[in-house]
Parts: structure tokens; C-alpha cells; sequence
């Protein structure tokens, strides 16, 4: 009970900070916003990514309370000479399997994305049939927002909004791969405190808390993809409860079975930075070097790109 609670708890939180963001839709008015939002959105990931996922994955037994088994295997691989070379070699074969891993997961996210542009076929009926309802809804309440602004605005600015809607429904991709990866994280998160409680309620609170404190960046860069992609601002909060059922089913997996923790680490924790290491630099990055922005607002977008690492940094410290 402790643990699930603890999980929607994590799951909660970013969610009702997402309500403070005054970012609606992808609209003209919101974009220095939302680019600065993005640019701490790949800052977070790619902090992520580098400074939580990957070390966690590169250290062997040692994912949130499991320093038990570490000191077990520390102790025998110095008990001989022998095995001391072979535990060097064992390290050194699951360093590049979390390097594979992590090369897998970016390869992963480029053939999917390359899939589905695919499907969509070429650029001309693209856009009649990428997810069409969004399309039009998204219009409406672009045209409904002008309207209370008043005609002459509404008229000016026809153009220019149905320009980012086609321009969103070809993006759309990014916004579904990266709802995917945050799936996993969370689910990875999910592990973690399941197999925390399970060695205790102190421990599990403070994993809890950990957690939460990287979840908070994570979520508000998540939100600003999203948005980017083309969804409004309640469509990117239900698609981010949404993947909050990955981590109740991680907390529920490791509740339940034992030993899924030894497989998380081995595997989902780097193909899901290398996830993280595709969206940002892919889908984001890309997005900050789109049309021409002022000398403020292109340090501002730095900034928060740095911003997104420091939190990151800091969180990484105290874990």
C-alpha cells in the first residue's frame, strides 16, 4: 500500500504543476515560451540520460537499496587474484552491453519515427491523414480563441496558424515516441520504489523523494514536447496521466516479483536513455534552430538548456 501510494503520489505532483504552465496550444503568441520550455525540456533528458539512467545502469547490483548484494560481490571478486581478473572482465562486458543498449534504444527511436512517416505516406496526403481529428480540433480552439480576441486579429492571423498545424501533424511522431519513453522511465521508477519499500519504509521514502524531484523537470519538458507536437494543453496533461500507469505497473512488478529490479537495470534503464538522447536531440534541439530568434531570447533558451542539466547535476548528488 505504501509503495503504490507513494507512486501516485510521484505521478500526482508534476501533474498539478502542469496547471501553472500558461502555455495553451502551439500558437504564434506562446512560441518564446514554449521554445524555452523545450530547450529546458532537452536539458532535463539529456541530463537524464547521462547523469541518472546510464551510471545507474553501469553500476552492477547497486539500483536504489540492493548495496547489500554489491558489498557481497565486492568482497568475493577481491577474495583471489583469479577472479579478481575475471569480475574486471565481467565489468568490462556490461559496460558495452549498456553501451549497445543505449545505442539500441536511439536506433529503436529512429526506425519507429522513420515507420510511421512511412505509413503516413509522402508529404502531399500526409497531413488529410495523420490523426485528423486532433487536427481539427486543435483549429477550433485556435479560431475560438481568436474569435474572443476579436474579428480583425482573427483575420490577420488565419494564415499563419494553419502554417504550425500542418507543420504540427507532421511532428506528431515525436510527441508518441516520447510519451513511449517517458512510459518506460516511469515504469523504471515505478521498480524502483516497489523494490525500495520492500527493503523499508525509510528507505522507500527517501527513494520516493529522489524521485520526485527528477520527475518535476522531467514532466514540465514532457508537457512543452507535447504541446509542440501539436496537442493542447488538456490533451498533454491526460497523455502524461496516461503514462503514469507505467510506473503503478512497475511498482506492481517489483512488488510481486522479485529479481525484476537485476533486469531493469541490465536493459530498460539504457535503452530508455538512449530513448531520452533521441528525443533531444532529434526532435527538440532541432526545434530551438527553427525560423530566427533574438540574441535574449536564444541566451534565454541556453540558459534553460543549462538549467535543465543543473537540476539534473544537483539531483544526481543527493541520490
Amino acid at each position: 500500500m505504501q509503495a503504490i501510494g507513494a507512486t501516485l503520489l510521484i505521478s500526482a505532483a508534476p501533474f498539478l504543476i502542469l496547471f501553472l504552465i500558461p502555455v495553451q496550444s502551439n500558437t504564434d503568441q506562446h512560441q518564446n515560451l514554449l521554445k524555452v520550455l523545450l530547450s529546458f525540456a532537452s536539458g532535463g533528458l539529456l541530463g537524464d540520460a547521462f547523469l541518472h539512467l546510464i551510471p545507474h545502469a553501469l553500476e552492477p547490483h547497486s539500483h536504489h537499496g540492493q548495496s547489500h548484494d554489491s558489498d557481497e560481490s565486492h568482497g568475493h571478486s577481491h577474495s583471489s587474484e583469479e577472479s579478481h581478473g575475471h569480475s574486471h572482465g565481467a565489468a568490462h562486458g556490461h559496460m558495452m552491453s549498456v553501451g549497445l543498449w543505449v545505442l539500441a534504444g536511439i536506433v529503436a527511436f529512429l526506425v519507429v519515427e522513420k515507420f510511421v512517416r512511412l505509413l503516413k505516406g509522402g508529404h502531399s496526403h500526409s497531413h488529410s491523414h495523420t490523426a485528423p481529428k486532433a487536427k481539427d480540433s486543435d483549429e477550433e480552439d485556435d479560431d475560438k480563441k481568436r474569435e474572443k480576441k476579436g474579428g480583425k486579429e482573427k483575420n490577420s492571423d488565419k494564415k499563419p496558424a494553419k502554417k504550425t498545424v500542418k507543420k504540427s501533424s507532421d511532428i506528431k511522431v515525436s510527441g508518441y515516441l516520447n510519451l513511449a519513453a517517458d512510459f518506460t522511465h516511469n515504469f523504471t521508477d515505478g521498480l524502483a520504489i516497489g523494490a525500495s519499500f520492500l527493503v523499508g519504509p525509510a528507505v522507500g521514502a527517501v527513494t520516493t523523494i529522489t524521485i520526485l524531484l527528477h520527475e518535476v523537470p522531467h514532466e514540465i519538458g514532457d508537457f512543452a514536447i507535447l504541446v509542440q507536437s501539436g496537442c493542447t494543453k488538456r490533451k498533454a496533461m491526460c497523455l502524461q496521466l496516461l503514462t503514469a500507469i507505467g510506473a503503478l505497473a512497475g511498482t506492481a512488478c517489483s512488488l510481486l516479483a522479485e529479481g525484476v529490479g537485476a533486469a531493469a537495470t541490465a536493459w530498460i534503464l539504457p535503452f530508455t536513455a538512449g530513448g531520452f538522447v533521441y528525443i533531444a536531440t532529434v526532435t527538440v534541439l532541432p526545434e530551438l534552430l527553427v525560423g530566427r530568434s533574438s540574441f535574449w531570447q536564444s541566451l534565454l533558451e541556453i540558459l534553460a538548456l543549462l538549467f535543465g542539466v543543473g537540476m539534473m547535476v544537483l539531483i544526481a548528488e543527493y541520490e
